[in-house]
């Protein structure tokens, strides 16, 4: 009969194969910690670059996310930088690549919504992966253009040149990824954040027939955000800001007590104003904020700009001027991915 060998009595070098087969971080770390041998098998640098590849698997492109945490007002953005790595840069590059999954888990409710919503499916590992991607770099752009006080925002020639350089440096095919992502959160922003009038009337009919918004009747106080406001991360929602919270989820609360924004014009200039706002910060809002006020005084805070919401995002703009110069049919590639055909996922 065949004896039982314990694991810890293989050969080192399978030990390592077995720690690089590894995709999760949170494996490694288990495994590490299973006895004091296999702590100490593979010496720190060695299990530095494993969290890495384990990331860059599960959260990745990890060196987009590296791009993002190390853009800065003395280089240009698409030129590639390549810091040592270091468990402080892991530990950021692992929050970033949180950010990035939970688009990932977005994205299938918002692309198949409505009449499409019987093809909604998970995205496969190449998809997701691709999408992470499109989070990341609008996450630079945003951040690099619209949420700084550097020359980047003051110099116009300056920024428009780097601009087009950055989407320059993509791929055609990372072009229309990227396309398929602002989409998606140009339909997040119109939908949850600043609806029409319109969308309102149609979600609340009998209210707004007397003039009087559900918002008035509910005698619903705003919440005060600003303790919340420094942390961009903080994810913790409050779930005693209402008096129906602990019945409703956040966005079923928001669909209640949002007002409109205006009319179908007014809320497309909004939401191209929304789209200077970095991903994350897109996400705080859709994780938290309830009424209209709540979304005001969140940017107010985070921009320290009360114009902010008077002017768009030039993204849409550069991606076409882009595009062209490559001589691709900017409508055909919309249509597309409208269509479901095109982009980061297909029907």
């Amino acid at each position: 009969m065949a004896q039982e060998m314990a694991m810890q009595e293989l050969a080192p070098e399978i030990l390592v194969h077995v720690f690089e087969a590894l995709s999760s971080a949170t494996d490694i770390v288990n495994l590490s910690l299973t006895c004091r041998y296999f702590h100490t098998l593979l010496p720190s640098s060695q299990k530095l670059v494993l969290f890495y590849n384990a990331i860059d698997q599960t959260m990745g492109p990890a060196d987009e996310i590296i791009q993002l945490l190390t853009s800065n007002d003395n280089q240009l953005l698409h030129i590639k930088r390549t810091p040592p790595l270091s468990y402080t840069l892991l530990t950021q590059i692992a929050q970033i690549g949180r950010v990035g999954q939970r688009f990932v888990n977005l994205y299938p409710t918002i692309k198949w919504a409505g009449d499409r919503s019987a093809n909604r499916r998970s995205l496969n590992k190449d998809e997701a992966r691709r999408l992470r991607r499109a989070v990341y770099r609008f996450w630079m752009y945003s951040q690099a253009f619209y949420n700084s006080s550097s020359y980047r925002s003051l110099r116009s020639e300056v920024a428009l040149y780097e601009r087009l350089q950055l989407l320059r440096s993509w791929s055609t095919s990372d072009l229309h990824d990227f396309e398929d992502f602002r989409g998606i959160l140009e339909h997040l922003v119109a939908t949850e954040l600043c609806p029409t009038d319109g969308d309102v009337f149609s979600r609340h009919p009998e209210e707004s027939r007397y003039g009087m918004h559900a918002w008035h009747r509910s005698g619903r106080q705003v919440v005060d955000l600003g303790s919340m406001f420094p942390d961009t991360f903080h994810t913790h929602r409050r779930e005693d800001c209402v008096a129906d919270s602990n019945k409703l989820s956040i966005q079923e609360l928001r669909h209640k007590h949002m007002q409109g924004w205006g009319s179908d014009l007014d809320s497309f200039y909004l939401v191209q104003a929304f789209l200077k706002l970095t991903p994350v910060q897109l996400l705080w809002l859709f994780d938290h904020a309830v009424s209209k006020a709540d979304v005001e005084q969140y940017v107010e805070k985070q921009t320290n700009d009360i114009c902010f919401l008077e002017s768009g995002s030039s993204l849409f703009q550069d991606w076409v001027t882009v595009l062209h110069q490559r001589g691709g049919d900017v409508q055909q590639v919309r249509e597309a991915i409208w269509d479901g055909v095109g982009g980061i996922a297909v029907d």
